[in-house]
């Protein structure tokens, strides 16, 4: 297969409206993937033996874009962003990169909990000998390919194998790669592209897209092998009408944020919302101290408290800079006693006892009352009550939409249930409004945490560490409070 000098595939590159930039850089493809399974005796056989998909591919220099029929998908390393838009309805929604990697890590630690699972309970004693695994457990080679993350630290090395006209890659004598021996010479950057298009939308051993990144080629056909607990299943890839010349930036210009729909959840209500909100003004924190004075003044330091600590949710500001009679009056206040002795709670017992506190204050203050309702879903959080906390986060930020440290135990919450993509939706959104927040601490660590941890996934992309923003407030105490809402 050779480059065209020209564009013979108008059809692919005509969905991106091109930048004013004169420069061309990259490629574009068109893609044909085969999918066939075979399933093992008395599997349930919920998907077809056999499908196929077509795709346009787009390799651009700091993006790479997939169409797949009515809609396109654009992933963005420069910015670390990734928009899946409907053609026929011109509107895109808008993620992180980081999810994808963050799911992915989750995930592969979960194969292995359940493979784990499965061999203590004796399916390991079926096995003979010991490369082959029984049919319940799938192989960890094959949980790597799936993912494209290693699931523990690798020693052994790919092996190649001729065969006809192609060379059968495998690790562990398990068949991964079956590479055909045509194909296209292209840049570095765009080997390295196509192991991303790979990873992102069909998986392949990290040894194996790093081989195909390095080879500075782009194979005419190829095929990779999984096995999946039901049975195994084969892509054979053909990539055909390979063109240069692709365009070297994209623009969302010609769509629009996908609106919401008159039946939208809760939590789709709220993060739209959040995503259109501005950060909060220099005049928020006067305005929510002002309120904390006027309830001081009418000798109600209980309710003083919650709307300073609404305060340093919000903005950020300290509960400090009060009088010596409002001291006092804070001393004297048993709620706010019993509050924060119930926030330090650790164990189950001491937790539940807290919670049931909490409740018993919203009951006397209002149920409508968001500090206590964040710290209500807090203490379900540490109870690993995952739904009834995002309830309760979501209750919050419905009536106080800009108290941006709530987005961050929101999206840990989302996380904690597998939402990826919507936690970080949620931690982008409190970002936007106070990036100076304390409680940010966490999130940003893990994006750290997954470029070390995962540098592949963001490879082309321009070498942007996430900026640590200055904290505006400080832990409670020597305690670990980094990425909780702890009492600042």
């Amino acid at each position: 297969m050779t480059l065209f000098p020209a564009l013979r595939r108008a059809s692919v590159l005509a969905f991106l409206l091109l930048g004013t930039t004169a420069v061309q850089a990259s490629v574009a493809f068109h893609v044909s993937v085969t999918t066939q399974r075979t399933d093992q005796p008395g599997a349930k056989k919920s998907l077809p033996r056999q499908e196929k998909q077509d795709s346009d591919v787009v390799l651009g220099p700091h993006y790479l874009s997939v169409r797949d029929g009515k809609s396109l998908s654009v992933l963005d390393f420069a910015s670390r962003r990734r928009y899946v838009i409907d053609l026929a309805a011109s509107t895109y929604d808008a993620y992180s990169l980081f999810d994808v990697a963050a799911y992915r890590r989750i995930e592969i630690g979960h194969r292995k909990g359940m493979a784990g699972a499965l061999q203590a309970g004796g399916l390991q004693a079926h096995v003979t000998p010991p490369h082959i695994t029984p049919p319940h457990i799938t192989p960890p080679v094959y949980e790597e390919q799936a993912l494209s993350v290693p699931a523990a630290r690798r020693r052994n090395a790919l092996q190649p194998q001729v065969q006809d006209g192609a060379v059968l890659w495998s690790l562990d004598e398990q068949p991964l790669l079956r590479l055909g021996i045509a194909g296209s010479p292209v840049s570095g950057d765009d080997a390295t592209a196509f192991a991303q298009y790979l990873r992102y939308t069909w998986g392949g051993h990290p040894l194996l897209l790093k081989m195909l990144a390095d080879g500075k080629r782009i194979p005419a056909d190829f095929t990779l092998h999984y096995q999946e607990v039901g049975g195994t299943v084969t892509r054979h890839f053909r990539i055909s009408a390979m063109t240069a010349g692709a365009p070297a930036t994209y623009t969302l210009a010609a769509y629009r944020p996908r609106p919401l729909a008159a039946d939208a959840p809760a939590l789709e209500r709220v993060l739209a919302q959040a995503a259109r909100l501005p950060p909060l003004g220099s005049q928020a924190h006067p305005a929510l101290r002002a309120e904390a004075e006027r309830l001081f003044a009418e000798e109600k330091p209980f309710e003083a408290f919650l709307s300073m600590l609404e305060d340093h949710f919000s903005t950020g500001a300290l509960v400090e800079k009060l009088t010596p009679r409002q001291q006092l009056a804070m001393q004297e206040c048993e709620p706010i006693h019993d509050l924060t002795r119930g926030l330090l709670a650790k164990d189950p017992a001491g937790i539940a006892a807290a919670l049931a506190t909490v409740q018993e204050l919203r009951e006397k203050t209002g149920l409508e009352q968001p500090v206590l309702a964040l710290f209500e879903g807090n203490l379900r959080a540490k109870l690993g009550q995952w739904p009834e906390a995002t309830a309760l986060y979501l209750q919050v930020l419905q009536a106080k939409p800009q108290m941006a440290a709530v987005y961050q135990d929101l999206g840990d919450a989302l996380l904690a249930q597998f939402d990826a993509p919507n936690a970080w939706r949620s931690w982008d959104a409190g970002r936007v409004m106070a990036p100076s927040l304390r409680q940010f601490r966490k999130a940003n660590e893990l994006e750290r945490s997954l470029l070390k941890e995962y540098p592949a996934f963001f490879a082309g992309g321009a070498p942007v560490q996430p900026t640590v923003q200055p904290s505006t407030s400080r832990p409670a105490s020597s305690t670990k409070t980094v990425g909780s809402t702890n009492l600042p």
